[in-house]
């Protein structure tokens, strides 16, 4: 990315049908660089926690904060930095269940993304999502460990119906999850993805994808050039007014990544 820009955040978040919000996020530009002259990059970390409201709420908000913690102590190596920071977060639960046996079995999903000059990288296990929007296109482009993403490409091959697959009672079980112990599965990009100007990523948990890609992209597509908090509430809004029986909690990051004058 030759361009000099601009990485413009907003955060929103909406509990849904849910009894308590569960998800939790968290932004850091670290301090010195690219603050004046030329990019300044920026971290971007969503997480949506699991079993018990009250374990999932302390699930979700300790792997985001021991991910920016670790992160930001290994900003100039950003690769080794991303996966350390997945190690930390991950041994944050072993400790907090050791010490406290009632929140044995909590766990939570994590999606991290580092944007800076050379374009974007990332982290992800479990479900949470993260899209880039770019002329009018909207591309997933992390890996999804729920058994519905299993479902889908098996409906996609023949071996079963569409009706089956959105039918199924084990649709939104996961494959890899942050618990405190080994982590099954996880997408991990240490090469630079390139990122232009105009484009918008949208970081987010599951529950926006109450919304299809199709219904994303179009909110997106009008409000482009608006601001990324007008975004953010389209989004969440555009959720909320499907009426979904037992709507999932949402949480959603978006950044624009806005030319300079």
């Amino acid at each position: 990315m030759n361009a000099k820009v601009d990485f413009v955040h907003a955060t929103g978040s909406s509990q849904g049908k849910r009894k308590a919000q569960e998800d939790f996020s968290s932004v850091w530009q670290p301090e010195g660089i690219g603050a004046t002259t030329a990019t300044r990059p920026l971290l971007a970390v969503v997480a949506d926690g699991m079993v018990g409201h009250v374990a999932g709420q302390i699930a979700s908000r300790l792997v985001c904060e021991h991910f920016v913690k670790s992160f930001s102590n290994n900003v100039h190596n950003v690769g080794p930095g991303l996966v350390q920071a997945l190690e930390d977060s991950n041994d944050s639960l072993a400790t907090a269940i050791g010490d406290d046996h009632a929140l044995s079995g909590m766990g939570s999903t994590l999606l991290a993304g580092y944007l800076d000059a050379t374009g974007l990288r990332w982290v992800s296990v479990g479900d949470s999502t993260l899209l880039v929007y770019r002329e009018g296109n909207l591309y997933r482009v992390n890996a999804d460990h729920s058994h519905g993403a299993r479902l889908d490409k098996q409906a996609e091959a023949g071996v079963i119906s569409q009706q089956a697959a959105k039918a199924d009672p084990r649709r939104h079980a996961l494959h890899s999850a942050l618990t405190g112990e080994r982590i099954p599965l996880q997408d991990l990009s240490l090469q630079p993805a390139s990122l232009a100007p105009n484009d918008v990523l949208i970081f987010a948990t599951d529950g926006l994808l109450t919304l299809s890609g199709d219904a994303i992209a179009s909110l997106i597509r009008q409000y482009h050039y608006d601001t990324p908090q007008k975004i953010a509430n389209e989004l969440l809004w555009g959720v909320e007014k499907g009426h979904v029986p037992r709507q999932d909690n949402t949480t959603l990051i978006v950044v624009q990544v806005k030319p300079r004058a």
